[in-house]
């Protein structure tokens, strides 16, 4: 049917999609970076449609606001002039320059790189060497508030983890959460730290965990919402 618009007491106008199905019996409601959509029923009216809306307004303003201030999709390709997340932050990307630096919300990646294959494995050199003093000076600080000892801080390139731990005391972060905000990247090094003293997710392991990051579950949702955004 398109797009409709509901106005509210307080003069907010939404916009939404709304589409039928046959074979839906309830009115469902999907919200992506496209918007409100709601997919009701064949016999469903517009008017069920905005009752529906205003049943679910405060979950569906949460979502939006998340939406809106979610990190940018990575892009396919790396460019000159691309923008990726860095701490965070949006990033821009810049080749050739002089040297390896972060600059003024500027990422300046070695000389001769023209290629968009060049630049991603710029990225992912200058990534990696980042991450290993960055995440070895986190896991510093917070080993000694855990009394726990680590052996090794290693980068993993896994496909679906963001870290692990192994018995012998290695622990691997994976390379590409130095793009993600310094929150995040806190919590995924006390995750795995906390593994020295409970190898599982015990509620037990959770407690150790939430003595040093009391707000982990805001972390471990962003990353299960945003993680997929970080290029690599």
């Amino acid at each position: 049917m398109g797009t409709l618009k509901l106005e509210f007491a307080d003069g907010e106008v939404l916009e939404y999609q709304l589409t039928r199905s046959a074979r839906r019996r309830s009115i469902g409601l999907k919200i992506d970076h496209s918007g409100l959509t709601l997919i009701i029923p064949a016999r469903a009216t517009v008017a069920d449609a905005e009752r529906a809306i205003r049943a679910k307004i405060t979950w569906i303003r949460g979502h939006l606001a998340r939406l809106k201030n979610a990190p940018p999709t990575a892009p396919r390709q790396l460019l000159n002039g691309s923008a990726v997340q860095w701490l965070g932050q949006p990033c821009l990307i810049t080749a050739p320059a002089p040297r390896s630096n972060v600059t003024d919300n500027v990422l300046a990646l070695a000389s001769k790189i023209e290629t968009p294959e060049a630049i991603r494995d710029a990225f992912i050199r200058f990534s990696r060497a980042t991450a290993r003093i960055y995440f070895s000076q986190r896991a510093a600080h917070f080993a000694p508030r855990m009394q726990v000892n680590p052996r090794r801080i290693l980068l993993t390139s896994a496909s679906t983890r963001w870290g692990s731990c192994t018995a012998a005391g290695d622990v691997r972060i994976h390379w590409r959460l130095m793009q993600a905000p310094p929150a995040v990247i806190d919590y995924v090094i006390v995750h795995e730290l906390a593994h020295l003293k409970e190898m599982n997710h015990s509620p037990r392991f959770w407690a150790e965990v939430e003595k040093v990051i009391p707000d982990w579950k805001t972390y471990r949702q962003w990353l299960r919402q945003y993680g997929a955004a970080l290029h690599g």
